[in-house]
């Protein structure tokens, strides 16, 4: 019976969360304008109760479990009492002493009786300030309060000052007032979990610390990107049959970085499921403007010199990419074909999942593919077998360095960690053995692949994506799409199955692996519970509007 008395008492705390937080104020329209970073509860009841199920089925499967039951039954009596009802977390800048911008942190949540309670341990008796009907105090190096329903934390004296300020009637702007918040968040949606990021905002405030360092014009291009990328607010709302996404990305098109912005919101009509295999486990489908190629070039020719193994440079691949982007254009889509999942789930075998994964790209040149691609492949193969040269070299010589330290201090440490290395790079060597850069033509599609059993998979003749029932029924758009994503329901998975994922020397003593068969188990009913995924990017203007179904039972 005790078992069963925290969780009404936890199902009554949430129920009532639920019905205030419908009669109040958002948070938003009291914080302070100018947010860089916030994540954001709104009535969140339902999703902590769901997700703290979850993680009791976990627990329960384990000899953690009535112990654990316990611990996650007070949190979620925690979590409901307050982030439950509604609860936001920002990053804003605030000056520093030399006049630099600097990021601060600002929470606040509601609050109910058993908050209240937790709090009156951790805040002083008396209150050392107060702005207008609200208090805080100085803890532990943060400022933090509870009054009239509300709890709240800074690390800036001055930011929660100013937003007890708005508070108790001071007109000033707030974050759900100012104009790109509400942009974002009009288009995203209220979700029961979000987050909101300003990455505009973020380039002022890195502007301004590197111009503290003298270094503004060598990392000026990234900054340019992150201003480009303008704001971004997104979350997930959880349902019966699992829990939906939405997010919005208004991306500015007045940042220099304007080959991005054109990357960001390029759209196409997608025919690539016509070639797919409707075998596939996973597609994730992109618009991919014909600049990219030359864009992402541009960026690896920037971190060629940092790049340890000399594998960018050898491989020219910055500039292969960016003769591909001649004929290739405007949908890349990743595949992971049947028996991709159990192969991800090889622990013996780091890239076992490459046999199964192939990419599609639209050709809209074909002779210039077919005179561009086999120098494309053979660079990139010969730079693989140089990079196996390098990583042994380099293991030989910290394997070697580890060894004659061991045996001038007689370390069993030194040389257990020195025949571990011998064993990684061995391991390393063998997987880089079988890596080789591959393609084919299919249609007006190329697909490559760094296995040939992966190529060959997805050359074979049969049922396509575009005629399978499943996908049909999804209803997703391939007309003027930004991108789509789909993943039907996977084969269920055993224990068994996930034990690969463990290290030999655990999976191989009996002792041990039993230890974790359990957890197995439980881990397999959860990911079991997983039905497939659909989602879909379409374009707006300049805002990128996302929205996904997973189906989960729960």
């Amino acid at each position: 019976m005790t078992r069963f008395l925290p969780a009404l008492t936890v199902s009554a705390l949430l129920t009532a969360g639920a019905a205030h937080a419908q009669t109040v104020r958002p948070l938003a329209e009291g914080l302070p304008a100018g947010a860089l970073l916030t994540l954001e509860t709104h009535g969140a009841a339902p999703a902590f109760k769901r997700f703290f199920g979850v993680a009791d089925r976990l627990l329960s499967s384990t000899d953690l479990g009535e112990d654990g039951g316990s611990m996650l039954g007070v949190a979620q009596a925690v979590l409901g009492d307050s982030l439950g009802r509604e609860g936001i977390a920002g990053v804003f800048s605030v000056q520093g002493r030399k006049g630099a911008f600097e990021p601060a942190l600002l929470a606040v949540t509601r609050s109910g009786p058993l908050t209240d309670e937790l709090l009156g341990e951790l805040l002083p008796e008396k209150p050392g300030a107060r702005v207008g009907r609200y208090t805080f105090s100085r803890v532990d190096g943060m400022f933090a309060g509870a009054s009239n329903g509300l709890v709240y934390v800074s690390s800036d004296k001055a930011l929660l000052m100013a937003y007890l300020g708005r508070l108790s009637g001071k007109a000033a702007p707030t974050l759900a007032s100012s104009a790109p918040y509400a942009a974002a968040q009009r288009a995203a949606g209220t979700q029961e979990l979000g987050v909101y990021a300003n990455f505009s905002a973020a380039a002022k405030v890195i502007r301004s610390q590197l111009a503290q360092v003298m270094l503004p014009r060598l990392l000026s291009p990234v900054v340019d990107a992150l201003d480009t990328l303008g704001q971004f607010a997104g979350g997930l709302t959880t349902t019966a049959g699992g829990w939906t996404t939405a997010s919005a990305q208004v991306v500015n098109q007045a940042g220099k970085d304007r080959p991005l912005a054109r990357i960001l919101l390029d759209t196409t009509d997608f025919g690539v499921q016509n070639v797919i295999p409707a075998s596939a486990e996973a597609v994730q489908a992109a618009a991919c403007h014909p600049d990219t190629g030359a864009y992402l070039g541009r960026w690896l020719t920037r971190v060629d010199l940092l790049e340890p193994f000399g594998f960018l440079t050898d491989s020219q691949l910055a500039s292969h990419l960016e003769q591909a982007g001649r004929y290739l254009g405007h949908e890349c889509v990743q595949v992971t074909l049947a028996g991709g999942l159990k192969a991800g789930l090889n622990q013996e075998d780091p890239l076992a999942s490459l046999a199964t994964s192939v990419s599609y790209q639209r050709v809209t040149d074909r002779a210039a593919a077919d005179a561009h691609l086999p120098e494309y492949a053979r660079s990139v193969n010969e730079a693989l077998d140089g990079l196996r040269g390098t990583v042994k070299s380099l293991a030989k010589s910290g394997m070697d360095a580890l060894m004659d330290d061991a045996m001038a201090d007689v370390d069993p440490r030194a040389l257990m960690l020195g025949a571990g290395m011998a064993g990684a790079s061995q391991g390393l060597d063998e997987s880089l053995k079988g890596l080789k850069m591959v393609y084919a033509f299919r249609g007006e599609y190329l697909i490559t692949a760094f296995s040939q059993e992966a190529l060959d998979a997805a050359l074979e003749g049969g049922p396509v994506l575009a005629d399978d029932a499943a996908f049909r029924a999804a209803g997703l758009s391939m007309q003027g799409s930004a991108g789509w994503s789909y993943q039907p329901n996977p084969a269920d998975l055993t224990a068994q199955d996930l034990a690969g994922m463990l290290p030999r020397e655990l999976s191989g003593d009996r002792a041990l692996s039993g230890m974790f068969a359990g957890a197995m188990t439980g881990a397999a009913d959860l990911i079991n519970r997983f039905d497939g995924t659909t989602s879909q990017r379409s374009v707006s203007g300049n805002v990128i509007i996302g929205k996904a179904s997973v189906r989960y039972r729960w």
